[in-house]
């Protein structure tokens, strides 16, 4: 009896809850200003590098600031980052629509706008399942807006398969994620696929991306060009017509990484630049042996 109440609760709660589309999944946001440059793909390269990285991105007129650090430990890595909207104008009630929807001047009440600030804090890592190559990757979130503020939780995961020299990178995002707001709403996401092509020939690595949410299904390219063996040169494109340009560098046991895109007034919340810094611990420890008297 006790099995079918909870039960029933648990259908109940969903019944009650919405259902959207996230609109900021983190494993589809750029990781660092590698996958910047490569139209924000992010290629979940594995290797046994002990690495620590810290990235910050921002956007034109520095609408949003974005900084994230990466932990890569053998064949895991642990990713952490901060997302906020600081000050930004609010006018929807400074504007008196006089039923036309177009705003003028004499339908706007400056003294009615007011700023509000927006911050997202995101942690996720993958957890490796018995069955091969196949990966659960546990998200959790924080945010705010206004005076409200949220927590989420779920899992996505993901299954590679590689041949010869290309890999190939499948998900399901947000296989079982909810949201819960301070305001008592409750919000469920609804799952969408993603598949990432990853194909290497001699000094050049082509990415391809296909995400599938909602029926509407987007596209982005990228390649990495190694022009010596401590330079790359990158770019990328989105089917939203958005260009990304970049390089990387490495010197020693450090990696630079630089990206830059276009500002686009359609999308106000990408990266317009980006930087990574990749420290690479094990390198960077023998140095300093080394040089210890």
């Amino acid at each position: 009896m006790a099995y079918k109440l909870i039960y029933f609760l648990l259908l109940l709660s969903i019944g009650f809850t919405s259902w959207i589309q996230n609109p900021s999944p983190i494993l589809t946001r750029p990781f660092d200003a590698k996958s910047v440059a490569l139209s924000g793909i992010n290629s979940f390269e594995k290797n046994d590098i002990t690495s620590i990285q810290f990235s910050y991105f921002s956007s034109d007129e520095t609408i949003f600031e974005e900084s994230s650090i990466l932990l890569h430990n053998k064949d895991r890595f642990y990713y952490f980052s901060y997302f906020g909207v600081p000050d930004l104008d609010d006018t929807i009630d400074a504007w008196s629509d006089n039923g036309d929807g177009v705003p003028t001047s004499d339908e706007i009440d400056y003294t009615r706008i007011t700023s509000f600030d927006y911050l997202s804090i995101n942690f996720t890592y993958p957890v490796q399942v018995s069955v091969s190559n196949l990966e659960i990757w546990p998200t959790f979130s924080f945010s705010s807006l206004y005076e409200a503020s949220a927590y989420s939780a779920g899992f996505s995961i993901s299954k590679s398969l590689s041949y010869k020299n290309a890999q190939l990178v499948f998900f399901i995002h947000d296989a079982i994620s909810s949201k819960w707001w301070s305001t008592n709403r409750k919000e469920m996401y609804r799952p969408f696929l993603e598949l990432i092509v990853n194909s290497t020939h001699n000094n050049m690595t082509i990415l391809l991306d296909g995400i599938l949410s909602s029926s509407d299904l987007k596209g982005r390219l990228g390649i990495d060009f190694n022009i010596h063996k401590n330079l790359s040169l990158r770019g990328g494109y989105e089917s939203s017509g958005i260009f990304s340009f970049g390089t990387g560098i490495k010197i020693n046991f450090i990696e630079l990484d630089i990206a830059v895109v276009p500002s686009n007034i359609e999308h106000p919340f990408k990266p317009t630049q980006q930087f990574t810094l990749k420290l690479l611990t094990d390198k960077a420890w023998s140095a300093t042996k080394r040089l210890s008297p």
